[in-house]
């Protein structure tokens, strides 16, 4: 059986809204790893026997994601592709998405999840965000050689999970030393994520660079476009408000960004594909985590809520101890 809506069986060892939809334990990184990575997260559901979610993801920045657990299929670019990690786990890349990417959950899974600041992958042997867009791969086959996959105990909590990940990475960008992504690709990010409605060539003036030198860096560690860049960011911030992942004072001033209703439903669909009121009204139980991970990163940078704050679409009776 599959199932699309939120089932009552579905349980989340890592935090839920009031309405029992799963939701991730994500954090901002220690700061030693901040140039680089922007979050990292644990998600931990289970779910009855033969019991599947067919939803969707929809990220900007490539991550990598480890998942333990049930098959997980996804629709990508190149196709429909199948992932199957087992209790021993599975490392998978993905790439910056362009729009909505159908994905499924075959039965109880962990992820794991290390998303990427912008330009973060640089120098890491990573493939490029442009070469990537709307894939998913194996991080072996991103990379070119075999990546051991993190020996994590599967009976230990998120918060141990985080925290054994985030050393890991530590001890790795150290050994690498990358060059920190470039201040332009950051305050873009900024721009995106605080007023993704503001004058590109003002933008581009701030910086002492030409419109054609800020399309090409962005297009480089972005892997899209800035136009496109800040509509994503506008659709995404709106898709969160539609699933009550937001400040409650947010979702009257994000409509203003858009025209008209018919301008808000023609961006829904072609970033969602569906419109404004059936996203509002589905459950999305994979999307809503995701949205849910960058809204958390938003806020925090609009001091609008301080790392340890909890987050008012979260049940506080949920969360991991």
């Amino acid at each position: 059986m599959t199932v699309q809506n939120a089932p009552p069986a579905m349980v989340s060892a890592t935090g839920s809204t009031p309405e029992g939809m799963p939701l991730s334990h994500n954090r901002a990184p220690n700061e030693c790893l901040q140039p680089w990575i922007a979050r990292l997260g644990v998600t931990a559901v289970s779910l009855p026997q033969g019991q599947s979610i067919a939803c969707g993801a929809f990220t900007e920045f490539p991550l990598i994601r480890v998942i333990y657990g049930a098959p997980w299929t996804a629709a990508t670019a190149s196709g429909l592709k199948t992932f199957e990690p087992g209790e021993k786990g599975l490392a998978l890349y993905f790439g910056p998405y362009t729009k909505r990417m159908d994905l499924t959950a075959h039965g109880s899974f962990k992820v794991v999840s290390i998303n990427f600041a912008p330009g973060g992958t640089r120098d890491l042997r990573l493939p490029d965000p442009g070469t990537v867009t709307d894939e998913v791969m194996l991080l072996d086959s991103a990379i070119g050689e075999k990546v051991p996959v993190p020996d994590l105990a599967p009976d230990d909590d998120a918060i141990t999970w985080i925290a054994s990940v985030e050393d890991h990475l530590a001890a790795e960008f150290a050994r690498i030393g990358p060059p920190r992504p470039p201040s332009i690709v950051q305050d873009f990010e900024t721009l995106c994520l605080t007023d993704p409605g503001a004058s590109l060539d003002d933008f581009a003036d701030a910086h002492r660079i030409t419109r054609r030198t800020l399309e090409r860096v962005i297009g480089r560690e972005f892997g899209v476009s800035p136009r496109f860049a800040t509509r994503r960011a506008r659709a995404l911030d709106m898709a969160a408000a539609l699933l009550n992942i937001a400040m409650e004072d947010e979702e009257a001033e994000l409509h203003l960004r858009y025209f008209d209703q018919s301008h808000l439903t023609r961006e829904m669909h072609q970033f969602f594909g569906m419109t404004p009121g059936k996203l509002r009204k589905g459950a999305h139980p994979l999307l809503r985590i995701n949205l849910e991970i960058r809204q958390s990163r938003r806020l925090e940078l609009l001091e609008r809520l301080s790392g340890d704050e909890p987050r008012p679409w979260r049940d506080p009776d949920a969360e991991p101890v």
